[in-house]
């Protein structure tokens, strides 16, 4: 199993309904990418929340489906209509757990 995270800093006119738009929005993938095990989003409440203050969680089986999922038409267009004009900067990593 892959747990592929993503941080999101957001720019600082980004309205709360935008961001949380594209928190449903991320969420909502699962219903079109299969290879999708789960999902999850949500605020960083951790100590480096003031530099991403939001953070992605999806699980999949292995690095294909990682590349499936990041290459699926529902990944770039959620990314394309709900992300790209509100985010700053993002941190990705890909982590295997059992």
């Amino acid at each position: 199993m892959i747990l592929h995270l993503v941080l999101f800093r957001f720019k600082p006119d980004a309205s709360a309904a935008r961001i949380d738009a594209a928190g449903r929005a991320l969420l909502g993938m699962q219903v079109g990418i299969p290879e999708i095990r789960g999902i999850q989003w949500g605020p960083n409440l951790g100590p480096s929340a003031s530099e991403y203050p939001f953070a992605l969680q999806v699980r999949l089986d292995d690095m294909g489906a990682v590349q499936t999922y990041l290459d699926h038409p529902v990944h770039r267009a959620t990314v394309k209509d709900f992300l790209h004009e509100i985010r700053e900067a993002r941190m990705a990593i890909d982590l295997e757990v059992p």
